[in-house]
């Protein structure tokens, strides 16, 4: 009978094992206590319930500790390492190359023609640049076409000029005008004859990418063949603003004094568009003419007994032209172009920062490498940065 009644109460402390150990061998040692009172003696109760509560207490100390203990690391709850890709040599670099433009999705094979670029070894990456040469001679997707011109421009490979001068004719505007920008980048001036031809063959009414960096690139090739074309241009009603803006920096860009009086028309002009009127006078600060001085100082002046409200309309006019008067000499107007460093308008202070670039000397310098540094704006800092590496200066050093 009691054996059958002990097993019993064990079945029942068990169900209380969810408490602490402690507790559970005390309940279970009262239980036991109430059932031997008939014949047991109060001592030995005292004696029951104080090693069961030793016993509790310690596995109560083992759980603790196994609880903050720390967890073993497994493989499940270690972080797994990132595979390091080996390092390639060119030969295997050139291998996926050639065998992604051959046989490579559209996409894998731009990323292809990116890669070239990265080749160190000379010899390999001329054989990938005669390879991609002969296949583009064939190709039918622009975009493909398009990053390979661009890349070999950027590779200033010579032997793409003829590829670049063959897709001056392509369907395709941003093929033609990535072949434009490649014969500029590679100094092309041999195709100067086909490019003015291209040039001529344009709708001018039409803002059209091509047709600036045809100008754009002219310009850079020295084409003052073209200066009575585009004095016409500028005269006629027709032309696209887009496109007299470009003419008119085409026109400083070559340097050409026979263009003199048609910037000055335009620059002195009221009705004209102002920022037209401010690449005018910037192209005629370039051409060195000293005489120009006092129709700039009047438009100059002009534009400072204006009002705040209207003054701001003309803010690009007055810094182009304050500029101009800064490149042909005038020593009065460096203060006023440094002022428009301390403008509290962002964009006036982004402005006087590609304008002053131009004048490479130490108080300019350290101008920029402050406004690097220093300015509210990001897009000034940014603009600073770009001018000085412009100006052959290492922003690296200096931002340390």
């Amino acid at each position: 009978m009691k054996k059958h009644l002990i097993n019993r109460l064990r079945r029942r402390a068990r169900v209380y094992i969810t408490t602490s150990a402690k507790q559970a061998c005390i309940l279970v040692a009262a239980m036991l206590t109430g059932l031997y009172s008939i014949s047991a003696s109060a001592e030995e109760i005292r004696k029951t319930v104080k090693t069961s509560a030793a016993v509790a207490e310690k596995a109560e100390k083992k759980v603790a500790i196994k609880e903050t203990a720390p967890a073993k690391k497994t493989e499940k709850n270690q972080p797994k390492e990132k595979a390091k890709e080996p390092l390639q040599t060119d030969d295997k670099k050139a291998e996926w190359i050639e065998q992604t433009l051959d046989y490579g999705v559209q996409e894998d094979r731009m990323r292809a023609i990116v890669k070239i670029e990265q080749i160190k070894d000379t010899a390999i990456k001329g054989k990938l640049v005669k390879k991609l040469i002969g296949l583009m001679k064939e190709e039918e997707d622009p975009e493909v076409l398009t990053k390979a011109i661009t890349t070999l421009g950027e590779i200033k490979d010579s032997s793409a000029i003829p590829l670049m001068t063959q897709n001056l004719h392509h369907q395709s505007e941003e093929v033609r005008t990535a072949s434009v920008y490649g014969l500029k980048s590679l100094k092309a001036v041999s195709a100067r004859d086909d490019l003015i031809r291209k040039l001529k063959e344009q709708d001018l009414g039409n803002n059209a990418n091509f047709t600036n960096a045809l100008i754009q690139t002219l310009g850079e090739f020295k084409a003052v063949e073209l200066v009575p074309f585009s004095k016409e241009a500028l005269e006629s009603n027709k032309t696209h603003k887009g496109i007299k803006e470009s003419l008119v920096l085409f026109l400083g860009t070559v340097q050409s004094r026979d263009a003199k009086e048609t910037l000055l028309k335009i620059y002195r002009d009221e009705d004209e568009d102002t920022m037209l009127r401010a690449f005018a006078v910037n192209s005629l600060s370039k051409l060195g003419m000293k005489d120009v001085a006092a129709d700039i100082k009047k438009v100059v002046n002009t534009i400072d007994s204006y009002d705040a409200k209207k003054r701001k309309n003309y803010y690009s006019l007055h810094l182009y032209s304050i500029a101009a008067l800064v490149k042909l000499g005038d020593r009065e107007a460096v203060p006023k172009l440094i002022n428009a460093l301390r403008s509290n308008n962002p964009q006036v202070r982004l402005k006087a920062v590609t304008l002053i670039k131009e004048f490479k000397d130490k108080r300019t310098i350290d101008i920029l490498k402050y406004k690097m540094k220093n300015d509210q704006n990001a897009g000034v800092r940014t603009a600073a940065k770009k001018a000085l590496e412009e100006m052959g200066v290492d922003t690296k050093e200096e931002i340390k």
